[in-house]
């Protein structure tokens, strides 16, 4: 059985569907969130259980790995820590980590997959990223701090443990079940469908991000952590690199009402792109996207409209 921490949360429920197709069995941790989706409810107390747990709590974790038969963890549980609320951030983002950690290791947990972010790297114009390179020390946000702290303490307890901990880079993740709203693209399409104009001053037009389908994201992390012996340790998982602009442009196209606008005279430096070499993914597991960024809005929108997943 395999302990899915922040099980009922936007990666956690879409990683939980593809593992059930996969025919393994699921524990959700649920903490704040217990409501189910409805395209898991047909999984539910069959391959897919859940039960509650507070990564904060090393104790509430060891409970849940001696009532239940857990054989691996994939640790997705994460708080993106608004502005202000650094404290909460390193809490929960490290210090569950730490704690999900250690319970495995008291209960010799076979494998461990951490969630980590592209944000570990320094956007590059000239860089494709690959995962054997060193991360800056310079952090831009609490996540890119908080994930890098993780990653090294991942390293640290694999070498002094022997544990099996597989760690995945995702890039930006968007599809069905995202709430957090801090991804630019989401709002241009919950507006659009909606009927509400988009106006994000704020972002620039040519500023951008490297975008992975939810879908996708599952179904690379799935691959990685089931994976009987991987090659590697560390892999990324994104897809292509788009400006705002052209995200902008595809959404019009396929929601023509569609009103967006953007801070095209913000006065702020434009950020560099950010590219991801995707080769250890294709070429251990044949690993392509299936969703590109039109069939993946495509798809998000029959979610959100009809509930189609």
């Amino acid at each position: 059985m395999i302990l899915l921490t922040g099980g009922l949360g936007f990666l956690g429920c879409n990683l939980a569907y593809y593992l059930a197709n996969q025919g393994e069995e699921i524990l959700l941790t649920k903490h704040r969130t217990s409501r189910i989706p409805t395209f898991l409810e047909p999984y539910l107390n069959k391959n897919i259980i859940t039960s509650s747990c507070d990564i904060l709590d090393i104790n509430a974790v060891l409970s849940v790995l001696e009532k239940y038969p857990i054989s691996s963890i994939i640790h997705t549980a994460a708080t993106y820590g608004e502005k202000g609320k650094l404290h909460q951030c390193l809490k929960v983002n490290i210090g569950g980590t730490i704690n999900i950690l250690e319970a495995s290791r008291i209960k010799k947990i076979d494998r461990i997959t951490f969630t980590s972010s592209h944000s570990i790297y320094r956007r590059s114009r000239e860089q494709i990223h690959g995962e054997d390179e060193d991360f800056p020390l310079k952090s831009i946000h609490y996540i890119s701090l908080t994930k890098k702290a993780c990653e090294m303490i991942c390293d640290h307890y694999a070498k002094e443990y022997g544990l099996s901990i597989l760690i995945i880079r995702p890039s930006q993740i968007y599809g069905p079940l995202y709430v957090s709203g801090v991804n630019p693209l989401q709002t241009m399409i919950d507006n659009s469908l909606a009927n509400r104009p988009t106006c994000l001053e704020e972002v620039h037009p040519d500023d951008g991000n490297n975008l992975i389908y939810v879908k996708d994201c599952a179904r690379a992390t799935g691959l990685v952590h089931l994976a009987q012996k991987p090659q590697f340790t560390i892999y990324n998982a994104g897809d292509k690199y788009l400006t705002y602009g052209e995200m902008a442009k595809m959404v019009k196209k396929i929601i023509p009402r569609a009103e967006i606008t953007l801070g095209a005279n913000v006065k702020k430096e434009v950020q560099e792109p950010m590219y991801l070499n995707m080769e250890r993914l294709e070429k251990e597991f044949g690993f392509k996207p299936e969703f590109n960024f039109e069939n993946g809005i495509k798809d998000y929108i029959q979610w959100l409209s009809y509930g189609n997943y």
